[in-house]
């Protein structure tokens, strides 16, 4: 056996025994109830958000400055470029230069 109270409604109390239900209500409030209380609003429970992840390739671009520069080493070599010279000698006869 239990009581059921329906909310703040008027002339609504209600007990139930294992064999018989006894509900005293007006006719006004008789209209779509359950046991002749009048149905219940329902409860909004907070919204449960459900996230699937994706995840989606998208180009970033890397500005990556690349400077090619060309360094220009001098090495030396020896180049011999001979350098005639005209000279005059006066030698006498017997004489080898």
């Amino acid at each position: 056996m239990f009581n059921q109270s329906c909310g703040n409604q008027q002339g609504c109390s209600c007990q139930m025994n294992s064999m018989m239900s006894d509900c005293g209500m007006d006719n006004a409030q008789m209209a779509g109830g359950f046991n002749g209380c009048p149905r219940p609003q329902p409860l909004v429970a907070p919204r449960r958000v459900c996230v699937s992840n994706q995840v989606t390739r998208v180009p970033q671009p890397v500005i990556c400055p690349i400077e090619c520069r060309r360094v220009n080493h001098c090495m030396y070599f020896p180049v011999f470029i001979p350098q005639y010279e005209h000279t005059f000698v006066n030698a006498a006869n017997n004489q080898l230069y």
